[in-house]
């Protein structure tokens, strides 16, 4: 009988109480079945029909029939934890109903299909970019971000008692942090050491005093571990940054997508309506209809970036770096192609302390030089506010249910793991006596990104040496240490090969405030953590999992704030005022984008028309000093060194030699490998501003590592089919970004990055085939090898019929304006955007960058080709010659005064300068 088949007719016909779970054993002939109260037993085929009790456990009443095929394992039958508290199996051996959901639709998959999930999965999390790290060692190949395939889940009694302390704890922070900036009367009383707060290098003098309005808080995450009693205790507290929430969003849409019906058999809650919350939040601070925020990141540096940028695309906020900006009369501005425009509101995920050179850490160039004076003149700019991450002092856990009853006159609901700091004398000296029951944490530690969290020493295993220096470390610089118990984690179950495991965790959980208090997510992002090494989020391999809130009550129709609903009263500079504002960070990145596109374009396309040749055998009328030019040029590209080729190689060998220095060098910027990295790089920078289409297109061929040294063909047949389909994926990415992106500046620094580097390409070769003329087949041969490079061999015999001529060719290839591979058609394509940029209209005189291409375009339409083909005495075509250095020369020049004009904007507003009047003296 089919599986499906046997499947239903047991959910149909053995009906269990919601609160029972019934796990089926291997043999046929016995069912164990667990009721609410935790008793089991076996239950026969005759007892299921009968409803006879076996053993202690009682049978389901009403179950009519079951059939002997009807039987098959579990996904839970053998998982037995052992010690501590389980998330899934209680010490009695029950399962929470809560969990019945997701067992039964992971029970009704076979385990090829539940591994196929887990690779569809990692897929996901491939594709999304939750597992991609800029820069990586690109030799490690173990995936940086895992995503398990079992959630965590938590019935909705179990996450109210979570929420309320977390909610707790985020109004005891709040208060202790207006405190401490404020009257500080928890230093004056004694209720916290002083030492412990001054000691803080995150703490802010220069922003004592300063009254933020709405809370300093906007942002707020707790790290929760479960001891073995089940109760839950606080690890760290994060405060700084919205530390890592973009993660849990990530895992949330990749996990939905995979296993979606799971997710809604549990009726587990979703998060969109918790990140409306926040958005709402947001603009509200911002206090403006249509308020202008930046997400501020360190920049793709930062092991937290994918984060910053999910978040900030999600909640469609402006994703911006410290260069970025500039602080002007007293406001900060982002730096567009418009000019310097004011932002409201500035979600801060960079450390408060690097964010001003001028006030705070002189070597803190993350932010705007100026911006603590910014934020003393509109004190609500910076959200979390400048100096909270003095809140993630593990040293301030002993002193919190004090603080808690003091400040806010409540008991404190959930406790953090017992620490203790270490700049108290007494305890410091207790601890050092029993030293082996600890671990020694840094006390000031910024754990942002989920499972990056510092290991702690455990002295247990330190040598002698090592815990002598230790303990003359706690002696001397106690006041930056804490001590934390040794306790043992809570389990939950991980999906393996070999079935359900039991997995140590902790997992962060977030808040956000709003107008009416702070909110908790529904959710949050559990890590697997060794509890022999840590407490923390350590987890080295990115072992990362959902949690899942489960809900009596039926959800809500979906809707995600990737596709917000339109409503009538959107207001119209809400829907044209961004295509106008591009970042000029955004646009230099879009420029050396297709710049690289292009490099990598012609690179295989040189590497194609040279080896192909040496497939093709027909003697010295391939050219062969001709290829070898054409390719020493693609190696010597940017003042590169020449390759070396070993001395007694004919030119058929030097070309295959040079053709595997540009095909497979690491340590060359013009070679393949490393013009695919730098397309694949800035590809991650501006992801969104490309198609999904178009950066899975990318993505794809460079994880794929086709181009890595070892992995690279000896054939030149093989070789040729790879170069192939590298061509096959460049084009599917310019066909992609031409029909998917919208003809804003973006598109159109992209299109302008392309177009100069097909005209210098193009020009450097031209300039070595034709600046010297030949004869007979030698002339042939290279006009044919120019058609074909250049794309163009099937136009030439279409519109010509002839056999390849100079001046016909050289028309084609520079004169022609219809052809998208002439320096015609390039020239005119930078006329066409250089116009229509910003600063760039009408009555303001003409920019730089215009100058130089008006030159460039009138050179080509005043040439004569008839002109350029002629020669003179020793082969040489001057006009030629002249053509081709003039826009050599000018290529570069315009690429200068695009980055001078475009990508470093440093004033509000052009300012030009005034021609002095004849009339005048």
């Amino acid at each position: 009988m089919a599986k499906s088949i046997w499947w239903k007719r047991l959910l149909a016909l053995y009906t269990v109480p919601a609160s029972a779970d019934v796990y089926v054993r291997p043999a046929p002939e016995q069912v164990v079945g667990v009721t609410a109260s935790g008793t089991h037993g076996v239950v026969t085929p005759k007892a299921a029909a009968t409803g006879e009790q076996t053993g202690t456990g009682m049978v389901a009443s009403g179950a009519a029939k079951i059939e002997l095929d009807a039987f098959t394992t579990s996904i839970a039958t053998g998982y037995m934890p052992t010690g501590g508290y389980d998330e899934l199996r209680r010490a009695n051996g029950s399962i929470g109903a809560h969990w019945q959901p997701l067992l039964a639709g992971l029970d009704a998959l076979s385990h090829a299909q539940r591994l196929e999930r887990i690779e569809q999965i990692n897929t996901r999390v491939r594709e999304t970019g939750i597992a991609h790290d800029l820069f990586a060692d690109p030799d490690r190949h173990v995936q940086p971000w895992r995503l398990d395939l079992m959630p965590i889940v938590f019935s909705a009694d179990a996450w109210s008692q979570i929420e309320r302390a977390v909610i707790q704890r985020a109004r005891l922070f709040e208060a202790l942090l207006a405190d401490v900036y404020g009257a500080q009367n928890t230093l004056k009383s004694g209720q916290v050491p002083s030492q412990l707060v001054f000691s803080d290098p995150s703490y802010l003098r220069a922003c004592q005093n300063l009254a933020v309005p709405g809370g300093r808080i906007q942002f707020f995450a707790v790290d929760l571990a479960r001891g073995p009693d089940g109760s839950f205790h606080v690890v760290d507290t994060h405060v700084e940054t919205p530390a890592g929430i973009g993660y849990a969003l990530a895992n949330r849409t990749v996990l939905s997508h995979v296993s979606g019906d799971l997710f809604k058999a549990c009726k587990a809650i979703r998060l969109a309506p918790f990140f409306q919350q926040m958005q709402d939040s947001l603009a509200h601070r911002a206090n403006r209809a249509d308020p202008r925020i930046a997400l501020l990141t360190p920049g793709p540096h930062h092991e937290d970036f994918f984060s910053h940028s999910y978040l900030a695309r999600y909640l469609g906020l402006l994703l911006v770096e410290g260069d970025d900006l500039r602080v002007d009369n007293g406001r900060v501005h982002l730096k567009t192609l418009s000019g310097l425009q004011p932002i409201d509101l500035m979600v801060r995920c960079v450390a408060g302390a690097m964010t001003d050179a001028l006030e705070l850490d002189p070597a803190g160039f993350l932010g705007p030089v100026g911006l603590v004076q910014a934020t003393h003149q509109h004190a609500g700019l910076v959200v979390n506010a400048l100096g909270t991450a003095l809140a993630e002092n593990r040293g301030l856990g002993g002193y919190l249910p004090a603080l808690c009853k003091s400040l806010l006159g409540e008991d404190l609901a959930i406790w953090d793991v017992k620490k203790w700091w270490l700049g108290d004398a007494k305890i410091r000296k207790d601890v050092i006596t029993n030293l082996d029951c600890y671990f020694i944490r840094r006390a000031f530690e910024q754990t942002a990104r989920p499972g990056h969290a510092e290991a702690p020493r455990d002295p247990a295993l330190l040598s002698k040496a090592a815990r002598a220096a230790l303990i003359e470390e706690l002696e001397f610089g106690g006041a930056g240490l804490i001590a934390e118990e040794k306790t043992p984690l809570a389990t939950t179950p991980s999906y393996t090969s070999n079935g359900l495991e039991p997995t140590s965790y902790a997992m962060r959980v977030f808040a956000t405030a709003t107008p009416n208090g702070f909110v908790v997510m529904p959710g949050g992002l559990a890590m697997a953590v060794n509890p022999g090494e840590a407490l923390a989020l350590t987890s080295p391999d990115g072992a990362s999992r959902d949690v899942w809130v489960v809900s009596e009550a039926p959800q809500p129709p979906f809707r995600s704030l990737w596709r917000p609903p339109l409503g009538d009263g959107i207001d119209a500079q809400y829907l044209h005022g961004a295509s106008t504002q591009l970042p000029s960070r955004a646009a230099d990145n879009l420029f050396w984008l297709g710049r690289y596109i292009e490099y990598a374009d012609w690179t295989f396309r040189v590497l194609r028309t040279c080896l192909s040749r040496l497939e093709d055998d027909n003697g010295p009328h391939q050219n062969l000093a001709l290829m070898r030019a054409t390719l020493n040029a693609q190696l010597e590209r940017d003042g590169a060194l020449a390759v070396t080729v070993p001395p007694g190689l004919d030119d058929a060998q030097a070309i295959a030699t040079l053709g595997r220095a540009l095909a497979t060098s690491t340590d060359r910027a013009s070679a393949l490998p490393q013009i695919l990295a730098q397309v694949h790089r800035i590809a991650s920078l501006t992801r969104d501003r490309l198609s999904l289409e178009s950066w899975r297109t990318l993505n794809a061929f460079y994880t794929s590592r086709r181009w890595e040294p070892q992995s690279l063909p000896d054939s030149v047949g093989q070789t040729l089919d790879l170069i192939d389909a590298g061509l096959r994926v460049v084009a599917a990415f310019n066909g992609l970004s031409h029909e998917n992106m919208t003809r804003n500046f973006g598109w159109s620094f992209l299109d302008m990055g392309r177009r100069i580097t097909r005209a210098q390409n193009l020009s450097q070769v031209l300039g070595i085939a034709f600046e010297r003329a030949e004869t007979g087949e030698d002339n042939a041969a290279r006009l044919l090898f120019v058609l074909e490079l250049a794309d163009s061999f099937i136009t030439y015999r279409s519109r010509y019929r002839l056999t390849p001529m100079v001046a016909p060719v050289l028309e084609l290839l520079i004169s022609d304006e219809t052809n998208p591979r002439s320096l015609g058609f390039q020239i005119a394509a930078l006329s066409t955007h250089v116009e229509v940029l910003p600063q760039a209209g009408p009555g303001r005189g003409r920019t730089e960058a215009q100058r130089i291409v008006l030159a460039m375009i009138n050179d080509i339409r005043l040439a004569d080709v008839v002109k350029l083909a002629e020669t003179e005495a020793g082969g040489r075509r001057p006009a030629l010659s002249a053509l081709l250095e003039s826009h050599t020369t000018q290529l570069p020049q315009l690429t200068d005064a695009l980055t001078r004009r475009y990508f470093s904007v440093i004033e509000k507003e052009p300012k030009w300068a005034r021609a002095k009047s004849r009339l005048l003296p």
